[in-house]
C-alpha cells in the first residue's frame, strides 16, 4: 500500500493532471496579462490555493466534519502553497525578473 492511501487520501491522476493543466493555463494567461513577477506571484496565489484545495479534498478517501484536525490541516498545506507562490513571485521581483 502506498504511503497517500495509508494516510487515508488516493490521488487520480486523470483529475491531478486536469488540475494541473488548467493551473498552466491560469498561468500562461496570466503572464501575458501581467508582465509583473510580483503582481504574477500575488495573483496566483489565489488559483494555487483554489487548486490544492480541491485536489486535496477531493482525494481524501473518507470525509470529515468541521472539527477534524485533518481538514484543518489541508487547509494549512494549502494556504501555505499559496503563501510560498506569492513569495517566489516578491523574490523574483526583487533578483529583477
Amino acid at each position: 500500500m502506498a504511503l497517500p492511501e495509508r494516510l487515508g487520501y488516493r490521488f487520480d491522476s486523470r483529475r491531478l493532471c486536469m488540475a494541473t493543466s488548467a493551473l498552466a493555463l491560469i498561468f500562461l494567461l496570466l503572464r501575458i496579462i501581467i508582465m509583473d513577477s510580483l503582481t504574477l506571484g500575488y495573483t496566483m496565489s489565489t488559483p494555487v490555493y483554489v487548486v490544492l484545495s480541491a485536489v486535496i479534498e477531493g482525494a481524501r478517501l473518507e470525509k470529515s466534519s468541521l472539527r477534524d484536525g485533518r481538514a484543518w490541516a489541508e487547509t494549512i498545506v494549502a494556504i501555505t502553497a499559496a503563501m510560498a507562490v506569492g513569495y517566489l513571485g516578491y523574490r523574483l521581483w526583487l533578483l529583477g525578473y
